[in-house]
């Protein structure tokens, strides 16, 4: 499987406070069969705290532990971008990073109970400047408002979505859940990630225990694509 939305990288946001706790997030994720992570730490906090190459340099030692630890995973570079006026030119300066560097940028709606028109204007920007927003965990964002017809309108615009495992999981209420389900019976998800915070918890690495529930209840073919297939063309752009 592939993880595109982990805050394993230690001391840069919210995630895990040292890199013997990333380590054990990395050996945990092994053991539950993904291959591959891409580190998404918020780029809000990266930035302010000027820590881009230290972003850089812990992905490099991850991917040295793994090898040395036979893992058998990969880390690869990224960056929740919270959705502003400044993401597009960031983007395009190579200062907020993409999926891997590629053409595919993990987005973070606003907090907001209602989105306002520079929200559109601003995926719109994206998208001219030929980055594809990944839309992050709308399923528990307020601006979403539980509105399937507002997902589908933004995907039938060339954006994609991402839900949560936990919320799969039912990690964050009833009425998270019973959305996401809905957003998978409708087919609108593209992508399944952990948003792993901590190495023990309600934010701990469980993507596998969502696998086994989507194959359970939509079969192997769909499971292959949500968690593996589709996060590979975003991951290496192809």
């Amino acid at each position: 499987m592939i993880d595109l939305h982990n805050h394993l990288l230690s001391g840069l946001d919210d995630g895990p406070k040292t890199f013997s706790e990333s380590k054990i997030i990395l050996e945990k994720s092994s053991k539950q069969g993904i291959n591959r992570i891409l580190a998404t730490p918020h780029r809000k906090d990266v930035l302010e705290n000027q820590a881009s190459q230290s972003l850089i340099d812990q992905v490099e030692l991850l991917n040295q532990y793994s090898i040395q630890s036979e893992l058998n995973i990969e880390v690869y570079v990224g960056m929740e971008n919270h959705l502003d006026t400044t993401l597009c030119e960031l983007a395009m300066k190579g200062i907020a990073f993409t999926i891997n560097y590629g053409s595919y940028i993990l987005v973070e709606p606003p907090y907001t109970d209602n989105f306002d028109d520079d929200f559109y204007f601003q995926l719109k920007e994206l998208q001219a400047n030929g980055l594809i927003p990944l839309i992050a965990h709308p399923e528990r964002m307020k601006g979403f408002d539980n509105n399937p017809n507002l997902i589908e309108t933004l995907k039938n615009h060339g954006n994609l979505m991402q839900i949560t495992s936990g919320s799969v999981l039912g990690k964050f209420g009833a009425e998270v859940k019973t959305f996401s389900n809905e957003l998978l019976d409708l087919d609108l998800v593209d992508v399944i990630a952990s948003d792993t915070h901590m190495s023990t918890g309600k934010r701990e690495q469980d993507l596998i225990d969502a696998y086994e529930c989507v194959l359970f209840k939509y079969g192997k073919d769909r499971a292959e694509k949500i968690f593996k297939k589709l996060p590979e063309m975003l991951l290496f752009g192809n």
